[in-house]
Order: structure tokens, then sequence, then C-alpha cells
């Protein structure tokens, strides 16, 4: 497995980083290129996890909600490991959009 780190830096706070990450869930299925499926967990109050499956192949997001920054580590299967860098810009960019939608 790959991994790659992440930084999305807000000035929302983290109550309202999070709030706005759980409003914008329900759509990012709708968003993966080539369908997908998602599934969230909120193990902790401040941390998300993530699995996307897309193509047959699982991805795992494991991410932080802090008061000026949602942190994160992208973990990606050999399989998809070419394909690292636009997997990784896609679960930080839809973090951004979600984050810019109040």
């Amino acid at each position: 497995m790959a991994s790659v780190n992440f930084d999305v830096p807000h000035d929302l706070g983290r109550a309202e980083a999070r709030r706005r990450i759980e409003q914008g869930l329900p759509k990012l299925e709708s968003k993966i290129p080539g369908g997908g499926q998602v599934t969230s967990e909120w193990p902790a109050e401040d941390r998300l996890l993530l699995t996307i499956i897309a193509m047959g192949q699982t991805v795992k997001a494991d991410m932080n909600i802090a008061d000026h920054a949602i942190t994160g580590t992208v973990a990606i299967p050999m399989m998809l490991s070419m394909m690292a860098g636009p997997i990784s810009e896609f679960v930080k960019t839809s973090a951004e959009k979600m984050l810019a939608k109040g």
C-alpha cells in the first residue's frame, strides 16, 4: 500500500469544519470517476475514516479535523499506485469543496 499525506487549511474552527464535511459526504460517491461506493465512520469526534471502493479496489482515507486544518493520509493499494497522485488530489479537493460550502 502506498500512503499519501495531505493538509487542507481552513479558518472555520473544528465544529464548523466537521459539519461541512458531514454535509458533503453523501454527495461524494457521485463525484468518483466511473462510479464507486463511499462509507464513512467517525471513531472520534475529530477523526473521520473513509473507505472508497472503485474499480474493484479499496482506498482508505484517515482524516483529522482540527481548528485550522484537516490533515490526513490516503492509503492506496498497489494496483492503483500509479494513480496515487490523482487519487490523493481527489480526496484533498473534495475536502476543500466541502469546506467551502456553507
